[in-house]
Protein backbone atom coordinates (compact mmCIF):
# COMPACT_ATOMS: atom_id res chain seq x y z
CA UNK A 1 0.00 0.00 0.00
CA UNK A 2 0.96 3.45 -1.07
CA UNK A 3 2.78 5.45 1.97
CA UNK A 4 2.11 9.05 1.59
CA UNK A 5 5.86 10.68 1.48
CA UNK A 6 7.00 11.78 5.13
CA UNK A 7 9.97 13.57 6.60
CA UNK A 8 12.55 10.99 6.57
CA UNK A 9 13.38 7.37 5.13
CA UNK A 10 13.13 6.35 8.92
CA UNK A 11 9.71 7.64 9.40
CA UNK A 12 8.74 5.98 6.02
CA UNK A 13 10.05 2.55 7.29
CA UNK A 14 8.51 3.15 10.79
CA UNK A 15 4.83 3.51 8.54
CA UNK A 16 5.31 0.62 6.66
CA UNK A 17 6.20 -1.19 9.89
CA UNK A 18 2.88 0.03 11.72
CA UNK A 19 0.87 -1.03 8.97
CA UNK A 20 2.63 -4.31 8.40
CA UNK A 21 1.72 -4.93 12.65
CA UNK A 22 -1.98 -3.54 11.75
CA UNK A 23 -3.12 -6.04 8.97
CA UNK A 24 -1.04 -9.07 10.80
CA UNK A 25 -3.75 -8.26 13.76
CA UNK A 26 -6.60 -8.00 11.25
CA UNK A 27 -5.90 -10.51 9.65
CA UNK A 28 -5.89 -12.40 13.02
CA UNK A 29 -2.36 -13.93 13.49
CA UNK A 30 -1.18 -14.49 16.84
CA UNK A 31 2.28 -15.58 16.95
CA UNK A 32 4.40 -13.42 14.68
CA UNK A 33 7.80 -12.26 13.49
CA UNK A 34 8.71 -8.76 11.72
CA UNK A 35 12.07 -8.51 9.99
CA UNK A 36 13.22 -5.62 8.55
CA UNK A 37 17.32 -4.17 7.85
CA UNK A 38 15.99 -0.73 8.83
CA UNK A 39 16.73 0.99 11.84
CA UNK A 40 12.81 0.83 12.83
CA UNK A 41 13.59 -3.23 13.88
CA UNK A 42 16.29 -2.06 15.98
CA UNK A 43 14.60 0.96 17.99
CA UNK A 44 11.77 -1.78 18.60
CA UNK A 45 14.17 -4.42 19.77
CA UNK A 46 16.55 -1.77 21.78
CA UNK A 47 14.08 1.28 22.87
CA UNK A 48 17.30 3.34 22.28
CA UNK A 49 15.38 6.48 21.20
CA UNK A 50 17.22 7.06 18.54
CA UNK A 51 14.42 7.91 16.25
CA UNK A 52 12.78 11.12 18.01
CA UNK A 53 10.77 11.51 14.79
CA UNK A 54 9.60 8.08 14.77
CA UNK A 55 8.78 8.03 18.28
CA UNK A 56 4.81 8.38 18.20
CA UNK A 57 4.75 5.67 15.60
CA UNK A 58 7.39 3.12 17.52
CA UNK A 59 5.21 4.06 20.62
CA UNK A 60 2.11 2.69 18.73
CA UNK A 61 3.70 -0.01 17.59
CA UNK A 62 4.63 -1.35 20.53
CA UNK A 63 0.79 -0.76 22.09
CA UNK A 64 -0.22 -2.98 18.97
CA UNK A 65 1.38 -5.72 19.79
CA UNK A 66 0.38 -6.53 22.67
CA UNK A 67 -2.34 -7.94 21.39
CA UNK A 68 -0.16 -10.73 20.04
CA UNK A 69 0.70 -13.92 21.82
CA UNK A 70 4.08 -14.07 20.58
CA UNK A 71 5.81 -11.29 18.69
CA UNK A 72 9.54 -10.78 17.82
CA UNK A 73 11.13 -8.14 15.39
CA UNK A 74 14.26 -9.32 13.77
CA UNK A 75 17.02 -7.43 12.01
CA UNK A 76 18.02 -9.08 8.71
CA UNK A 77 20.69 -8.17 5.88
CA UNK A 78 19.26 -6.14 3.12
CA UNK A 79 20.49 -8.71 0.85
CA UNK A 80 17.94 -10.99 2.89
CA UNK A 81 15.33 -9.02 2.52
CA UNK A 82 14.71 -9.16 -1.53
CA UNK A 83 11.16 -10.50 -1.12
CA UNK A 84 10.17 -7.15 0.80
CA UNK A 85 12.54 -4.52 -0.93
CA UNK A 86 10.87 -5.95 -4.54
CA UNK A 87 7.52 -5.70 -3.00
CA UNK A 88 7.83 -2.24 -2.04
CA UNK A 89 9.40 -1.44 -5.60
CA UNK A 90 6.15 -2.91 -6.91
CA UNK A 91 3.73 -0.99 -4.86
CA UNK A 92 5.13 1.85 -6.85
CA UNK A 93 3.71 1.34 -9.51
CA UNK A 94 0.73 -0.47 -8.58
CA UNK A 95 -2.54 1.97 -6.80
CA UNK A 96 -3.99 0.78 -3.73
CA UNK A 97 -4.05 -1.71 -1.46
CA UNK A 98 -2.83 -5.29 -2.69
CA UNK A 99 -3.11 -8.22 -0.55
CA UNK A 100 -1.82 -11.62 -1.68
CA UNK A 101 -2.54 -14.72 1.22
CA UNK A 102 -2.30 -17.56 -0.75
CA UNK A 103 -1.21 -16.38 -4.54
CA UNK A 104 2.05 -15.04 -5.05
CA UNK A 105 2.92 -12.33 -7.87
CA UNK A 106 4.47 -13.79 -10.69
CA UNK A 107 7.40 -11.82 -10.50
CA UNK A 108 7.83 -12.03 -6.49
CA UNK A 109 7.87 -15.92 -7.02
CA UNK A 110 11.61 -16.68 -7.13
CA UNK A 111 12.56 -14.67 -4.59
CA UNK A 112 10.35 -16.76 -2.34
CA UNK A 113 11.50 -19.72 -3.52
CA UNK A 114 15.23 -18.53 -3.73
CA UNK A 115 14.26 -17.98 0.51
CA UNK A 116 13.49 -21.06 1.00
CA UNK A 117 15.95 -22.48 0.39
Amino acid sequence: MPIPLPQSVADVEALACHRAVQFAAKVGLTRVVFEGDSLIINALTSDSGELASSEAVLEDIRVLILGFQSVGFKHVTRNCNAVADALAKKVRSDVGLQVWLEEIPSDITPLVLRDLH
